[in-house]
């Protein structure tokens, strides 16, 4: 074997997932989900699965409730308003939904109210639009892109702003009181229910045409997992009175992985050159805002190494992708796996997109391979990672229907289109669980999972709220 044939071997190996590692991960997640359960002081660290409650409890969906709900989404500059009629009969329902985009002079100020009150404008237009009855009050679900230390259904402190906010006063407050107020101030028949959770929604959201689904993951730029658990698993809820039903809990499960996932030197330099070091190693090495950059310094090794035969033209080095950090974007591995024959669609993206000289057959597919590579492992891992899921479950009879089986619903770009990616995590969850189990599994990909999803959290709200009634 020749040095180049050593180098490719090496590499290959390193992204390589064995059976031993498997089992490892499976066992290290289920131990981090029973820590983060029994966790009652959430300021400590702990686990690393926040395994924060929903506080969405009582019966599952059935796909047979009905009703018109709203839900709000705020998602970095956009703004998403949402109107759900449910119909029932297995499921039925019709979509309403408008973009707004917040202009520039609304993300930061000294009064987080002239935000909300452009909110409020929104939802004042969309219902317009839609023509919702004024003398009814519809119930809503909101989903922000702010940090919410959530304490009931209806309840969430704002901790922390994100993407380009910034309102000092807004720290400390409780969400839907700052939301509800201002609507009730601009004559909006709306009234805030619940806060939802992005893993929270694509469950339900699956849920209600699929009553049988039980676990909701979003695999997208960022990653996460909600999943339906006994409250007398929970260790705030342990001595409570509704400890008999369950609860869907937020994984969180972004930040998994420092002692229990197989990373590369390839992931080491990710990771130390990340702007959050670390942290975040299970979404670093599997989620679409990483998996590009991972193998973009891949090939750059493999033409430091001279095992790739393009270079890079010296007049075209400021315009070069892969001489960029984060540059060579995880949708350019889609084409180059999908692509066949003589990988014209491979050489587009090297030579046109990435600036890089005239590459060779054998070039192209050394970069198929590495694409292959790094998405073959990413899918494993995800897979992994959701039979963990599962087999915590059934080892706690939660969730495995009989008759309806279990279902499992995925949302997010990367999982969506992503070649073979579908596959490949259902052959990696059905390979770690036992037979019987993984022929009663089933796994939908979800669409409009986010803002659809918090509809149906604002129905579960509402009928929480009507069980409450009645027993009180």
């Amino acid at each position: 074997m020749n040095t180049k044939q050593q180098i490719l071997a090496r590499v290959e190996s390193v992204f390589q997932v064995t059976d031993q590692q498997l089992d490892k991960l499976v066992l290290g997640f289920n131990e981090e989900m029973k820590t983060g359960l029994n966790n009652t002081n959430r300021a400590t660290k702990g686990s690393e699965l926040k395994m924060i409650p929903s506080y969405v409890t009582g019966s599952y969906p059935t796909g047979n409730e009905k009703g018109t709900y709203l839900a709000l989404e705020i998602s970095g500059v956009d703004i998403y308003v949402c109107q759900v009629k449910l119909k029932g009969e297995g499921g039925k329902l019709a979509i309403n939904q408008y973009q707004y985009k917040i202009p520039d002079n609304l993300t930061a100020g000294h009064d987080i109210e002239v935000l909300i009150d452009y909110v409020a404008d929104c939802v004042a237009d969309f219902q317009q639009r839609v023509g919702t009855h004024k003398q009814i009050i519809y119930s809503m679900a909101i989903s922000i892109g702010f940090a919410v230390l959530q304490t009931s259904l209806n309840r969430g402190i704002i901790i922390a702003l994100e993407h380009g906010f910034e309102f000092p006063n807004v720290i400390g407050c409780d969400a839907v009181d700052l939301f509800d107020k201002r609507f009730r101030a601009k004559g909006l028949a709306v009234k805030i229910v619940a806060i939802a959770n992005d893993g929270v929604c694509t469950l339900l959201a699956h849920a209600y045409q699929h009553p049988s689904t039980r676990i909701g993951v979003i695999h997208s730029a960022g990653t996460n997992c909600a999943y339906y658990d006994k409250m007398s698993n929970i260790g705030q809820f342990k001595n409570e009175e509704q400890q008999g039903h369950d609860m869907i809990i937020n994984t969180e499960w972004c930040n998994f992985g420092s002692k229990h996932l197989p990373r590369t030197e390839f992931d080491d330099n990710l990771d130390l050159q990340s702007n959050n070091p670390g942290i975040h190693h299970f979404e670093k090495m599997t989620t679409g805002m990483y998996l590009g950059e991972i193998t973009r310094q891949v090939l750059v090794y493999l033409m430091d190494q001279k095992v790739l035969s393009f270079e890079v033209d010296q007049e075209e080095e400021e315009e070069c992708l892969l001489l960029m950090p984060y540059q060579f974007d995880t949708s350019y591995m889609y084409v180059c796996e999908a692509d066949k024959d003589d990988l014209e669609d491979t050489r587009l993206v090297l030579e046109d997109m990435c600036r890089v000289t005239e590459t060779t057959l054998e070039d192209r597919k050394i970069v198929k391979k590495v694409c292959e590579l790094v998405g073959h492992r990413a899918a494993l891992l995800l897979g992994a990672s959701i039979a963990s899921v599962v087999k915590y479950m059934v080892n706690y009879g939660i969730g495995l229907d009989e008759n309806q089986g279990f279902a499992i619903a995925i949302s997010g770009d990367v999982y969506k289109d992503y070649p073979s990616f579908h596959p490949r995590v259902c052959e990696a969850i059905k390979g770690l669980i036992p037979e019987e189990v993984a022929s009663k599994l089933s796994v939908g990909i979800v669409q409009h999972s986010r803002i659809v999803g918090a509809a149906i959290v604002a129905m579960m709200a509402e009928k929480m709220d009507q069980q409450d009634t009645i027993m009180s």
